[in-house]
Order: structure tokens, then C-alpha cells, then sequence
């Protein structure tokens, strides 16, 4: 794979790309790394996001570097979030629009599939990787290679090529499906896992290819196709052998043959599956019966951390007060300096990181 990290000063691509880091891996061994980028003013390079660098993405000589990579070593590429630096990549030239290309994110979510977050930095402290972030190319992909080493993804899906246009009116139409096709011809599917496809459209779908749609994955199954979650089914067809896609490589597949732009379902349809994978939390027994503050964690993990406290670890009390320090312990998010911690640990209060805690629950051991 070729790993790959872009710095832009915004998320909009006419904002430019700054910095463009490589790294060829081969047999999980770097072979080449390499960094494309012209120094403008080195004494802001240490703030990250491009700063210090030139605008490069018009550069012929720096877009002719990148393209000797990539067509000397024909290897997917593989970042972050990849739809973001392949946006900016295609926009200006620098990568062909049908390249092959993979999100880290969504392999490790597969992967592990109860952690709190998937931003890199998450991951690192995860990962117990000891590289700090600081939004500079060629450091975040050196801290991406170290946590695909350690997460050990087995499960990597393509990007899909469908054109987001497409996607929309698909999603958004009120099953008919106009066309035919002999691409699944007598092969058995599976659909599983949480989609922005309604579920009896990708079946008709799949019909109309000639194939055989199930609910169980057995040693007949030819191709599971996955959303987002895709639970048990997953790891069956893991087990079995029996090829896995997603949602999206699915749809790219049959719409050279069949009219998806005329395709229609029942507004009560659109509603995504969702088949959660059942968690193993490890118990705390040392926090049962103790108060907890999770003042300094975002809302949205909260609830979920909030959940795991009360119903499986049994704490007494949670406290969501940043003045909370009558508790026993404090959970706190990773990232930043916060007054609550200082003060607690004054007070010998327990504080644990939220990636450690994330650790404790799942019983992740080196």
C-alpha cells in the first residue's frame, strides 16, 4: 500500500495543498518515504496544517514527483479519511479519478468496532503509540503506519467511484429497477450491516442480476455485502472465505447495466438496518459502587460511556459537573489541558484518559 497524508488550510479544495507525504510499504516494511512540499517560511512549519509551505497544488514538478510514485509502485492508496485528500488530489491533478483507494478509518473500524474514536490521534493513545500529532504530513503518516501495525486491519474495502449525484437521487427516490444483468448470475448474497440503501432496493437489485439473495452466511454464500456495523455476518463470512464488499462497490458494480437513475422506492423504505454487534465489556470491579465525573468528555460520548458506567460497570453516581470533584474517579477526553484534572490530581483523585478507559473495557493488552 501507499500511505498518504495531505495538509490543506481548509476543507474546500480551492484552498490548496500544501504538503504531500508518501510511504511505500511492502510486506508491512517501508521501502520509500518520501515528502513534497516547498518551504515558504520555516520559522511556522512547527504550527502544522500546511503552515510555512508554499501553495503546491499547481506545482508541475511537485504533481510529476507524486505521479513517479504512485506509477512506480501501483499500490492502493491508503490515508485517513481518505475521501478528503482524494478530493483534493483528483481536483488538481494530482491522482487519476478511478484510482484505487482505501480508508484506514473504516478498515479499523471493522477491525474494532467499540472504540469511542477513530481520529488518529485517538488511535495513537489507543495504540499506546508514543509519536505526538501536530498535523504535519509526513509525522502523521509515520503515527498511521504505526497504528495499522498495532490495529492490524483485516478487512479493507475500496472507496467507491459512484458519483455522489448518483448516490443522492438513489438514496433520495420514492422497487423498480429498469435493466438487467448476468454480473451475479447464480451467486448467492448476503446484505448485512447499516446502509444509506434501503435493503429491499439492493435486493431487487441483486435479483435483477440474476442472483440469489439470503439472510444467513453459509459455505454456498459467494459475496457478503457490507454497510456500516456489519456484525456476526462478518465475521462468518471471514471464517468461510466467502468475498466481502461494500454497499457502495456494490452499486459501482451493476450500474453499467442497469438505469439507476430512473430507480424508485417507497418512501418507507428508506430507513438503514442497523444489526449492532454485540460488546464484551470487561468488567471494573474495583469502580463498582464509586462516582465517576464525565464532565470533560464531548456530549455525544457521554451518553455512550454514561451507559457503559450505570448497566454493566454498576458505578454509584455520575457527575457531569466541571466543578465535580467529590467523585472517585474522573474520565477525561485525551486531548487538552483541563483545570478539573490539575485540581483532582492535587486532590489524589483518579483521572484516566478516555482511551484508557476504552482499554480497560475491551481488554486491550500490548
Amino acid at each position: 500500500m501507499i500511505l498518504l497524508d495531505i495538509e490543506t488550510m481548509d476543507f474546500g479544495v480551492e484552498s490548496g495543498i500544501y504538503e504531500v507525504a508518501l510511504m511505500v510499504i511492502e510486506n508491512g516494511e517501508v521501502v520509500l518515504s518520501e515528502h513534497i512540499a516547498e518551504v515558504k517560511n520555516g520559522t511556522l512549519i512547527h504550527l502544522g496544517m500546511g503552515e510555512g509551505y508554499a501553495d503546491i497544488s499547481e506545482d508541475d514538478l511537485k504533481k510529476d514527483q507524486f505521479r513517479n510514485i504512485i506509477n512506480r509502485y501501483n499500490y492502493p492508496v491508503v490515508a485517513h479519511n481518505v475521501s478528503f485528500d482524494r478530493k483534493f488530489l483528483v481536483y488538481y491533478g494530482w491522482l487519476d479519478e478511478d484510482y484505487e483507494c482505501y480508508d484506514s478509518i473504516r478498515a479499523i473500524k471493522y477491525e474494532n468496532p467499540d472504540l469511542f474514536s477513530y481520529s488518529l490521534g485517538y488511535l495513537s493513545s489507543f495504540y499506546n503509540i508514543n509519536r505526538p500529532l501536530k498535523h504535519v504530513a509526513l509525522d502523521d503518516v509515520k503515527a498511521l503506519y504505526e497504528v495499522i501495525l498495532k490495529a492490524k486491519p483485516t478487512l479493507w474495502v475500496p472507496l467507491y467511484k459512484v458519483a455522489p449525484s448518483k448516490l443522492k437521487n438513489f438514496v433520495e427516490a420514492t422497487a423498480n429497477v429498469e435493466g438487467k444483468s448476468t454480473i451475479f448470475q447464480g451467486k448467492r448474497i448476503v446484505f448485512t450491516g447499516a446502509s444509506p440503501f434501503p435493503r429491499v432496493l439492493m435486493k431487487e437489485i441483486a435479483s435483477k442480476c440474476g442472483a440469489v439473495v439470503t439472510g444467513s452466511v453459509s459455505s454456498k454464500t459467494a459475496l457478503l455485502v457490507c454497510g456500516e456495523r456489519p456484525g456476526s455476518k462478518l465475521d462468518k463470512a471471514k471464517e468461510l472465505g466467502v468475498e466481502i464488499q461494500t454497499d457502495e462497490w456494490f452499486i459501482d458494480a451493476v450500474s453499467k447495466d442497469l438505469n439507476l437513475e430512473t430507480v424508485s422506492v417507497t418512501r418507507q423504505s428508506i430507513a438503514a438496518t442497523n444489526e449492532k454487534q454485540e460488546k464484551n465489556i470487561v468488567e471494573i470491579p474495583e469502580w463498582e459502587g464509586r462516582s465517576v465525573n464525565i464532565a470533560l468528555l464531548p456530549v455525544r460520548i457521554q451518553r455512550r460511556v454514561e451507559d457503559i458506567l450505570v448497566r454493566q460497570i454498576k458505578v454509584k453516581k455520575i457527575n457531569k459537573g466541571t466543578n465535580g470533584y467529590k467523585v472517585d474517579v474522573i474520565i477525561h477526553s485525551d486531548d487538552g489541558e483541563y483545570a478539573l484534572v490539575k485540581k483532582a490530581e492535587e486532590l489524589q483523585i483518579e483521572t484516566v484518559p478516555l482511551s484508557q478507559f476504552n482499554q480497560m473495557i475491551l481488554g486491550y493488552k500490548e
